[in-house]
């Protein structure tokens, strides 16, 4: 191995090792605390294109870096490229998110985009039982409005089997997102005997109309803003329980965290115990 791909494999490869090592570590010395707390994270990466660095110019691992860092068992990502001439033709954003991380991965499709696939993912420290997509259809007949999609994964975790989604909601129209919600409401009808987990960019404010109809509990009266990562003056991001999820689990440490850089949305962090 030459000396500039024994760096590569260590500049790409390392942070995740370290990561794994950095769980199980934790895990240990409190004596199997973290066994009984599952830490979840809602992520609108902006296809890893640094708003300083213009489009045009990836940053994946300074994603894995801000995921890294917060150590989440289940990451929910938002604005996900694979195969795309902007982004790179070889390059699968949750694949290799995955890799940095040391987490599974899984890939729901929206839209063709830049000659290749746009969407949402989820990444996942515990092993996906099952995996699965959907997409979200609009009806506004406005000509940039987006379809967009769901990936939704069943989890066996230290606290049970959870049901993890990832969603996006279009951008430009609360009849769009209405549509688009009532869809998602579906998908969680189909999943409501186990718990449900929701990370999701909503685009959408929380005194907005649209999220009341989304059947589940808002997880905040003073929600942490997200949105822009330079100066953050509203919130877009969301990570919400079913009933069911809510009567199993208690919340704790519901945070935006400021990463500036890597992406145009602030990552939305929330920890869960079990609820005696």
């Amino acid at each position: 191995m030459t000396f500039s791909l024994h760096r590569l494999y260590l500049n790409l490869f390392l942070p995740a090792l370290m990561a794994v090592l950095l769980h199980t570590t934790a895990f240990a010395q409190s004596g199997g605390a973290a066994a009984q707390r599952l830490k979840v994270m809602t992520y609108n990466i902006r296809i890893a294109s640094p708003p300083s660095k213009g489009w045009g110019y990836t940053d994946l691992p300074a994603i894995a870096a801000v995921i890294n860092r917060e150590q989440p068992d289940l990451v929910a990502l938002q604005e996900v490229d694979a195969f795309t001439d902007r982004s790179g033709k070889q390059s699968h954003q949750a694949r290799e998110l995955g890799k940095l991380t040391g987490m599974e991965y899984h890939f729901a499709k929206a839209i063709d985009r830049s000659n290749g696939d746009y969407g949402v993912a989820v990444l996942s420290r515990y092993p996906i039982e099952k995996a699965e997509s959907f997409r979200l259809s609009t009806v506004s007949g406005h000509p940039e409005a987006e379809t967009r999609a769901a990936a939704v994964v069943t989890v066996r975790t230290p606290m049970g089997r959870v049901v993890f989604i990832s969603a996006h909601l279009d951008h430009l129209s609360d009849a769009d997102r209405s549509h688009q919600i009532g869809q998602l409401n579906n998908i969680l009808h189909r999943y409501r005997k186990r718990p449900v987990i929701l990370g999701a960019d909503l685009n959408a404010v929380p005194n907005n109309p649209v999220i009341s109809q989304l059947k589940l509990a808002m997880p905040c009266t003073r929600c942490p803003l997200t949105f822009p990562a330079d100066h953050p003056d509203r919130t877009l991001d969301y990570l919400m329980l079913n009933q069911r999820a809510g009567k199993a689990f208690e919340r704790h440490n519901y945070h935006a965290v400021a990463e500036h850089y890597a992406s145009d949305h602030f990552p939305l962090v929330m920890e869960l115990t079990m609820n005696h």
